[in-house]
């Protein structure tokens, strides 16, 4: 069966198999880099390096945020494209997002190799910290526009029905960089920028191997000559947003509470703050795996008018991340002591960090209303609802909680993340609810059967 008659004709369970498991392992196993990255560091260069790691990594993460916000964004406009039959458009909006990328990804490069530093400065980060922290930075911005297309590719993979050897290629990442971490760190000893440079040959190699599926003749998506436009390029940023704003709000938020610990907790609340985010990495790539694989799915069915499919399609995302989260809230409550003892050893820091767990793994509960919704309007070009369900629970929220729980010093900083949450979680359902009832009415005024959306 052909990758279109996948999304246009399969019974959703057959579907949502096919594509969400591939696309969560596939996640999974990119989630596992980081972890084992900050494990490596604290093992060959004690808790300095990975202080220093944690304390850069949000930006890193922000401009490969960057090639997500082209790579979803132009990859929703594709896949409708495409479900309306416009396969020569789809095809010139894929080649104008890679162009896109590189050129916005070696203006970031540039920035980031000589502003790095005193940003992290200004932060609070001084000595070995801020030394260790810039060097980390500014070896990741060497090959920033080669290796944050590997970020963007996924997307275009699974439009053209690749998804095992999207899952392939994540597998294939997360193990060169496993494998070459305690080879760089360890037996070459290298200093921090050695994690970085392992990251680097990983990352290109991917963009490599993704962009030989795209030369192919008989391939879905191909390079032809682009065709920049303001509309379409206003698109892609429109559709984009959401997930860039994720990102880059998340980590903004990261980069506060980085700030608040070091003055309230010193270099123990970084190091907590670090071990919480290495486990949401590892959490939340299953969820964006079984969300994100699932859009090319959803946007294609769109496009061809088939909405109780896409219900279909959603219940099924919903049902899956919540299983997720609540495995990941019941590991977190279970052992948190335990957790907390992979990466650190001080008992200063694993005091601190063993409580930040416990009460972190309460976000789980909700976590995933909030992403599988806002995931559902990217994914069918309704971006204002997904944008404003992003920007509640990566930033608007959290800050509001910064203010109303300051007075509790840093355990004000754990409670923020379940209750933020809670929040998003709340309003996401109130979203959907109100948009569904707004459409029936539509529908019962036109006579026609009403659908979700």
């Amino acid at each position: 069966m052909s990758h279109e008659a996948l999304f246009r004709s399969a019974p959703v369970g057959r579907l949502f198999l096919r594509i969400a498991i591939p696309g969560a392992i596939g996640m999974l196993f990119s989630a596992i880099y980081p972890v084992l990255d900050g494990f490596f560091l604290s093992m060959f260069l004690g808790e300095t390096a990975y202080n220093a790691a944690n304390l850069a990594f949000p930006f890193i993460i922000i401009s490969y945020s960057l090639s997500d916000l082209i790579g979803v964004g132009s990859s929703v406009i594709i896949a409708i494209r495409l479900g309306e039959g416009k396969k020569e458009e789809a095809r010139s909006l894929f080649t104008s997002a890679i162009l896109l990328i590189l050129l916005v990804q070696s203006i970031v490069a540039t920035i980031a190799f000589f502003a790095g530093g005193p940003i992290l400065h200004a932060m609070g980060a001084e000595g070995e910290l801020l030394e260790q922290a810039t060097s980390y930075m500014r070896a990741y911005t060497l090959l920033l526009p080669v290796t944050s297309l590997a970020f963007a590719m996924d997307n275009y993979l699974r439009i053209c029905g690749h998804f095992r050897y999207s899952m392939f290629l994540n597998i294939l990442m997360s193990l060169l960089i496993v494998g070459l971490d305690p080879l760089f760190l360890g037996a070459f000893r290298m200093p921090i920028w050695g994690s970085a440079l392992a990251a680097n040959i990983s990352f290109s190699l991917v963009t490599f191997l993704s962009l030989l599926m795209f030369l192919r003749k008989d391939s879905l998506l191909r390079f032809v000559r682009p065709s920049f436009s303001p509309g379409s390029l206003f698109l892609t940023v429109k559709n984009g947003l959401p997930v860039f704003l994720s990102n880059i709000a998340g980590r903004l938020t990261a980069i506060l509470f980085n700030a608040l610990l070091l003055s309230w907790a010193g270099e123990d609340g970084v190091a907590a703050l670090g071990t919480l985010m290495l486990i949401e990495g590892f959490v939340l790539p299953i969820l964006y795996g079984t969300c994100d694989s699932l859009q090319p799915a959803i946007g294609y069915n769109w496009g061809a008018g088939n909405k109780e499919r896409v219900r279909g399609i959603q219940r099924l995302v919903l049902l899956g991340t919540g299983t997720v989260s609540l495995l990941a809230f019941l590991l977190m409550a279970a052992v948190p002591g335990t957790l907390a003892s992979l990466f650190l050893e001080s008992d200063s820091a694993l005091r601190i960090t063993t409580s930040a767990i416990f009460i972190y793994g309460f976000t789980w509960l909700t976590r995933f209303l909030s992403y599988a919704v806002q995931n559902f309007y990217s994914a069918i070009g309704k971006p204002f609802f997904s944008t404003l369900i992003s920007l509640s629970v990566s930033l608007l929220i959290p800050l509001l909680f910064v203010l109303v729980l300051y007075p509790a010093g840093t355990d004000g900083i754990w409670l923020n993340f379940p209750l933020s949450s809670l929040l998003a979680g709340i309003l996401a359902l109130l979203i959907l609810f109100i948009r569904k009832r707004m459409e029936e009415k539509e529908k019962a005024g036109s006579g026609e059967p009403a659908s979700s959306g």
